[in-house]
């Protein structure tokens, strides 16, 4: 009896699949997401602007942390379809510890209700935190 390689990866797929839907999703964003908005005028042409979004390299490394370091979840580029809302935001440089950076982290469930907070030296802690308060308050 011959096997398809279809039904063989079917077979292995469908349960990572069925497994990730039950994870909770979280999305990542910082207090200080890149805004502009206003009017602009050239000459005698005039508009509006408008820019939102944008993505620091920093957050980039929030997510594959949570990735790494917190397989319970899954992250998500769709804030609506987030469970959980992960704010972190980095300290800038201080010149008495100047090779590290503080990091602050808030959860908010998708009421917008803060269920957690902390401020930590280290990501991997930050992130481990915003974990447990994820498992803890469930989906």
């Amino acid at each position: 009896m011959k096997m398809h390689w279809t039904c063989l990866a079917a077979a292995f797929l469908l349960p990572a699949v069925v497994w990730s839907a039950d994870k909770p999703r979280i999305y990542v964003t910082e207090s200080q997401s890149a805004q502009l908005a206003g009017d602009a005028a050239a000459g005698e042409i005039k508009s509006s602007l408008k820019f939102t979004g944008g993505t620091s390299p920093q957050n980039i490394e929030v997510m594959k942390a949570f990735s790494e370091r917190c397989p319970a979840v899954m992250v998500t580029s769709d804030r609506d379809k987030a469970d959980f809302i992960i704010r972190l935001d980095h300290e800038g440089l201080s010149p008495v510890t100047p090779f590290t950076r503080g990091n602050k982290v808030a959860v908010f469930n998708r009421n917008s209700d803060l269920i957690y907070t902390s401020s930590t030296r280290v990501l991997g802690s930050a992130v481990k935190g915003a974990c447990s308060a994820i498992s803890s308050a469930g989906k």
